[in-house]
């Protein structure tokens, strides 16, 4: 959009050029222009009594011609002089008659002004008068000439009579002063009409420039990220309807753990590396490739699709991802996930299409960032719509399956894992792959509070039952949510336990902190989630408030096959040790990462080596 504004303004800035031009010959030529408007002028105010001239001088002419007749027969001289007497007027002074002798020289033959007879007397002509005279009898042609410094006579016109192809004697007719600056006013406005139209023209077209390019810088500021100087939210708005969504490939890039930044180098370093991030993504498109910072740290990327080749975008992708592993930011290196939806023919709209790569975005931090995930249309049952998510939540269609958490020597339950799970077409499915969707919308806090709902249900049905239940950052900081959750029984509390799962950095740490304290005040037993998976836990460690670490799957697995894991989690079991809290390891899936877990001096654990999560009745009915 802003492309075509630019060439807009080019075309626009040409035409004023060029009318700048125009006005300036308009206005070097003024005078050319002003002489060939008074000659057409004059021509136009002379040409009804030239007209009768003529008309007379051909009505009387016989074959021995005009001017013959008039020197030899004086009544027909006194005739002619009677009829051009009836010409003349104020504005028409005089009316000559006269001719060349044969010397050369010029004489009269009639003076209408005056009643004397004139005949042969010699005329003698003005110089300038002179010059026309003789040109008349060279071309054979009318003329004329402006007086400039007579104070009675304006124009003298002179009339040639042909004869014979000849010119055998002169018609000369003076109009008055009046005549001549009636010409000139006219002539005279006329300038000044069109210098002011062109004036108009130039002034208005300089305005439409003006504020057309006012409005452009303003439309440009109004499209740009202050900070990184790529486009913002307000310009995506702009192009969202108008986009084909054939000729792009939607990626949205992430900066990984950027909060970290922002809190140990502080806002500005944070600030640095925004703009550094940018630039270098731009460095990296191509220049149909449109850039959008489209929250904190995340950037919309638009990709052209050249050729529909969707393999080129793809490696533009991984070129990014590769340059940005090598390039250091104010002295930090960073990693980036990125999700990329390829099939945006395939989405309703941008909006649309951007959702989807959002999905892939999260999916590649849940897997761990660092990496590029594309999102995929799945044609099978388990493909539910958005649209079908938010009536599936609404209408309650959220249960939990449970899996226990054991003491690994007794291989008792100690409490049980809710583990959310949706309804569809008489199916269950985990939500993990449908719940990005609905990331921090309203829907997303009513399904967290469907769960909530559904274990205290649960917790009333089966009076021995402990539980986990499961809470993103985000719930902690939503009031609603903590308002459910201060107003649950002492009784129930005091059998459920809440688990800070790892999912999303954290928007507030202070109020999360709080919140937590205050859930931990009211009876409620804190566990950390997931711990391992992401930079984040060293916060929860230190900072909050909890009874048991739950150390994640991805760490687990490995201390069968890994020494360092090994060392790893006996640090982290000494370290519960002496700070009083309880190591659970999740993922516990055979028997040698069981006997393992024993070595290393674990007394929790839970996995499929001790049950798979299932509906509550099939555990206790």
């Amino acid at each position: 959009m802003l492309a075509a504004r630019k060439k807009n303004i080019f075309l626009l800035a040409t035409f004023l050029i060029i009318s700048l031009a125009v006005y300036s010959y308009i206005y070097l030529t003024l005078p050319l222009l002003q002489q060939r408007i008074e000659n057409r002028i004059i021509k136009y105010s002379v040409e009804n009594v030239i007209y009768s001239v003529r008309r007379l001088i051909k009505e009387n002419t016989d074959e021995s011609g005009f001017i013959s007749s008039m020197l030899k027969d004086a009544s027909f001289r006194n005739k002619i002089k009677e009829k051009l007497q009836l010409f003349t007027t104020d504005k028409l002074k005089h009316i000559f008659v006269v001719y060349k002798d044969d010397s050369g020289k010029y004489r009269y033959i009639v003076d209408v002004s005056t009643r004397e007879d004139v005949y042969n007397f010699l005329f003698i002509p003005l110089k300038e008068e002179k010059d026309i005279l003789d040109a008349v009898y060279r071309h054979k042609k009318p003329q004329y000439v402006i007086h400039k410094d007579i104070n009675t006579i304006g124009i003298t016109y002179f009339e040639p009579v042909v004869k014979d192809g000849k010119v055998t004697g002169t018609v000369i007719i003076d109009f008055s002063l009046e005549t001549l600056k009636e010409i000139e006013n006219l002539v005279g406005s006329i300038k000044a009409g069109v210098l002011g139209l062109a004036t108009f023209t130039v002034i208005t077209l300089f305005f439409i420039f003006y504020y057309f390019i006012k409005s452009f810088i303003l439309k440009q500021r109004a499209y740009t990220d202050s900070l990184t100087g790529v486009f913002n939210r307000n310009y995506l708005e702009e192009i969202a309807d108008v986009i084909d969504l054939k000729d792009y490939i939607v990626m949205l890039v992430d900066i990984d753990h950027f909060k970290r930044i922002n809190d140990t180098y502080g806002h500005e370093v944070g600030d640095e590396v925004l703009m550094k991030f940018a630039e270098l993504i731009k460095q990296n498109l191509r220049k149909d490739d449109i850039i959008i910072r489209y929250g904190g740290e995340e950037f919309l990327v638009l990709l052209k699709n050249y050729r529909r080749q969707k393999k080129d975008s793809l490696k533009v992708a991984e070129r990014l991802m590769e340059t940005i592993e090598k390039t250091e930011f104010s002295g930090i290196r960073i990693t980036v996930s990125i999700g990329i939806n390829m099939d945006t023919d395939k989405s309703r709209n941008l909006t649309d299409a951007i959702k989807k790569a959002d999905t892939s975005l999260y999916k590649a931090k849940r897997e761990g960032r660092n990496r590029i995930e594309i999102f995929t249309e799945t044609k099978d049952d388990s493909d539910i719509s958005l649209s079908q998510l938010k009536e599936i939540i609404e209408n309650g269609q959220v249960i939990c399956y449970y899996q226990p958490v054991v003491n690994l020597k007794s291989k008792k339950p100690i409490y049980y894992e809710a583990l959310a799970r949706i309804i569809y077409q008489d199916k269950i499915f985990p939500p993990a792959k449908y719940i990005d969707q609905i990331k921090g919308t309203f829907l997303y806090s009513k399904f967290t509070k469907n769960v909530i709902e559904y274990n205290i249900k649960t917790l009333e049905k089966y009076p021995d039952l402990n539980v986990s239940i499961n809470l993103a950052p985000t719930d902690f900081l939503n009031e609603s949510i903590l308002h459910i959750l201060m107003e649950v029984d002492d009784a129930f509390i005091k059998r459920i336990k809440l688990e800070v799962i790892e999912t999303e950095d954290i928007a507030d740490y202070d109020l999360l902190k709080e919140n937590i304290d205050t859930l931990n005040n009211r009876g409620y037993e804190i566990a950390l989630d997931d711990f391992g998976r992401g930079y984040i836990n060293f916060y929860y460690l230190t900072e909050i408030n909890s009874k048991y670490l739950k150390i994640d799957g991805s760490v687990i697995k490995n201390i069968s096959q890994k020494d360092q894991y090994c060392k790893i989690v006996k640090n982290l079991v000494n370290y519960c040790k002496d700070t009083n809290k309880i190591a659970i390891a999740e993922f516990v899936e055979n028997e040698e990462i069981y006997h393992k877990l024993i070595e290393l001096g674990f007394e929790y654990g839970q996995g499929y080596y001790f049950s798979k999560p299932k509906p509550v009745d099939e555990m206790f009915g």
